[in-house]
């Protein structure tokens, strides 16, 4: 009954290892291999009879193994876990646990488990990881760019300088001056300065200097205490100035300041503190100054209409942005920008016409961006064409297209030709603006078969 006890344990056991799924080597305490499941040599590549023919030191040196368990378990007299290259290019880990008798190891153990898929889905794994903080990464750094130009949109070589010189100053607290001609987008540089700067989540407050009556140019700076005049609010009113308080001012048309604040402001900028109007006690502040002009500091300082000692405080890093006549790589992108505001603004889907963007561009801007922003919405509103035409740009702009020395420089050939050719222009930019033949004669004030025959004769010529 024992003996078929035993036997009955045997097949249990030999079936049991037979089913693991991970490989079982059992091997003597001077590495001849006892027993090796099917599992074991599908995973290591070997045969029952290759590893019974030699020891696993002969196995090792023979490059079966790359390495082995066994002789580590022997040497640290421990289980041991590695990792290892079989014969069939596996990857597999590996660990040999000892059987003691009598207080020494016996029997080694080794379980070994394929981790070749495990390893490839760990380095896919991996992979991904590494593509999807890519991603993230180019994503803030879009991100990031969408911050650092928001609101300023350039082309040309002078305002990606200028762009460049703001976004090293952004980074210090130096005093920022901006000048250049009025509408040339001081106001939005020096928020593009904020904006790209530590103090980005702080307050950004602009101060209009030429806004403010000089009777009140001190409360609405320093604030004042209660009953500091007759008027003033009870409780008193906070600054502008201390409002800013771990952010920004911009100090807007800084040449109109009243000649008797200037002293005043000086001060503040230089002390970095305030006392209110009616106060005594001084108020502390933390704030990064940006100043902005349309005129000739300097010739002021000369003229002394604006102190010397003001001027020098604010003149640390001067940044001159170049009227747009000077840049005209920039009128294109910025008018493409400003339809697109103005669609969205009143729900049109409006276009410009080529030949009315050739105008604009040749036009020298003596108003700027401003007046490149207010021309672009008149033209867009005023006009009920799909497309704005040559005809829709304002006679301001139109005057040098609309003389003879315009005529002469944009048509080539004789007196006649540049008049045909213009004529040309005038009825083709009527079609395109009115949408039909009909409509295009109305407006020109002539006669439907007038406008078919020359049509005709034009493209003959064609």
């Amino acid at each position: 009954m024992q003996e078929i006890s035993n036997r009955i344990r045997s097949e249990i056991f030999k079936a049991a290892v037979e089913s693991s799924y991970d490989g079982i080597h059992i091997l003597d305490k001077k590495g001849k291999t006892l027993y090796i499941n099917k599992a074991c040599e599908r995973i290591e590549g070997v045969s029952c009879e290759e590893v019974r023919r030699k020891d696993i030191r002969e196995l090792v040196e023979s490059g079966v193994y790359s390495e082995s368990v066994t002789l580590k378990v022997l040497e640290e007299d421990a289980p041991v876990t590695i990792s290892q290259k079989a014969k069939n290019g596996n990857e597999i880990l590996v660990t040999g646990t000892p059987i003691y008798v009598d207080g020494e190891i016996d029997i080694i153990v080794v379980n070994s488990r394929d981790i070749t898929e495990l390893n490839h889905l760990k380095r896919e794994l991996f992979e991904k990881e590494e593509l999807a903080s890519r991603y993230h990464r180019e994503l803030e750094l879009l991100r990031s760019e969408r911050i650092k130009l928001n609101g300023i949109i350039s082309k040309s070589t002078a305002m990606e300088k200028i762009i460049s010189l703001s976004l090293i100053v952004a980074k210090v607290d130096s005093t920022v001056f901006l000048h250049g001609e009025s509408g040339v987008g001081k106001g939005v540089l020096s928020n593009f300065i904020h904006m790209n700067s530590i103090r980005r989540n702080g307050p950004f407050i602009k101060i209009d200097c030429s806004a403010i009556p000089e009777s009140l140019f001190e409360s609405e700076l320093f604030g004042y205490e209660t009953g500091a005049f007759t008027g003033a609010e009870r409780g008193g009113k906070t600054g502008l100035l201390e409002l800013a308080n771990g952010g920004t001012v911009f100090l807007d048309e800084i040449g109109e300041m009243p000649l008797s604040m200037q002293a005043k402001l000086m001060r503040s900028i230089q002390d970095r503190e305030i006392v209110k109007v009616g106060g005594k006690q001084i108020v502390p502040i933390n704030i990064r100054i940006i100043a902005a002009t349309n005129r000739d500091l300097e010739e002021m300082v000369e003229n002394k209409t604006f102190r010397k000692d003001l001027f020098y405080r604010l003149n640390v890093v001067p940044i001159l942005i170049p009227p747009l006549r000077e840049r005209p790589e920039d009128i294109y992108p910025l008018l493409l920008e400003m339809i697109r505001r103005v669609n969205d603004k009143y729900n049109m889907n409006k276009k410009i016409s080529n030949e009315a963007i050739e105008c604009m561009i040749k036009y020298e801007w003596p108003g700027n961006i401003r007046e490149l922003e207010n021309v672009t919405e008149r033209m867009m509103v005023t006009s009920d064409a799909p497309v704005i035409g040559k005809l829709d740009v304002p006679r301001t702009i139109m005057s040098n297209y609309n003389d003879s020395r315009w005529i002469a420089k944009a048509f080539k050939g004789t007196y006649s030709q540049k008049l045909r050719e213009f004529d040309k222009l005038l009825i083709t930019e009527a079609i395109e603006k009115e949408g039909s033949v009909v409509k295009a004669a109305n407006e020109l004030g002539v006669n439907v078969t007038t406008i078919r025959r020359k049509l005709g004769k034009y493209q003959e010529n064609e």
